[in-house]
């Protein structure tokens, strides 16, 4: 119940930003963001939240692809927490449906436009590769996939002044996965 209160708690926050300014449409985001980041962490609490927190942007915001790309995301870290196997695919598919059109719907425009100093058209290639790279090849096959777009990434002139924390976190994935991979 607790979980539920936090989830719509969030929701109806980032709803009621959104609608205000530019501004709080991105300090909603940063705190999706954090709540995302606990729930990719293992804290299975917050993954409810991080879902309901990235519906509500993506409702705010339907042409988005960074919104739709971390929703994905969440999505398929359900698939890590549930306990059938079917349950587990399920959601790891619908995860990946929101990241796919996420990707599609990328233009060169978003490698323009920045949140938190970060092109969206990389964050949204990084969030997809991330959750790549972390499903069972076996099934998904979408590691070869990840590692692409984190080499892409790598190679992006845009990554170069994109804020230190990601490029870091970028080559950090993509020597794990690298490493992973071999």
């Amino acid at each position: 119940m607790r979980t539920l209160f936090t989830a719509l708690t969030v929701a109806l926050a980032i709803g009621t930003a959104v609608a205000q300014s530019p501004a709080a449409a991105e300090a909603s985001f940063n705190d999706a963001a954090i709540v995302f980041q606990r729930a990719a962490a293992g804290e299975k609490s917050e993954v409810e939240p991080a879902i309901a927190a990235f519906e509500a942007l993506a409702r705010a915001e339907p042409r988005s692809p960074l919104y739709a790309a971390y929703l994905g995301s969440a999505i398929s870290l359900k698939a890590r927490a549930a306990w059938m196997p079917w349950n587990k695919m399920k959601y790891a598919e619908q995860g990946l449906d929101h990241i796919d059109r996420a990707l599609e719907a990328l233009k060169p425009d978003h490698d323009r436009h920045s949140v938190r100093g970060v092109p969206v058209g990389l964050e949204t290639r990084f969030v997809a590769a991330s959750t790549f790279i972390k499903l069972a090849d076996g099934i998904f096959h979408r590691q070869a996939a990840g590692r692409k777009l984190l080499d892409d990434l790598l190679r992006h002139p845009g990554l170069v002044a994109a804020p230190e924390s990601f490029r870091r976190a970028v080559q950090k994935t993509a020597a794990e996965a690298a490493k992973a991979g071999q």
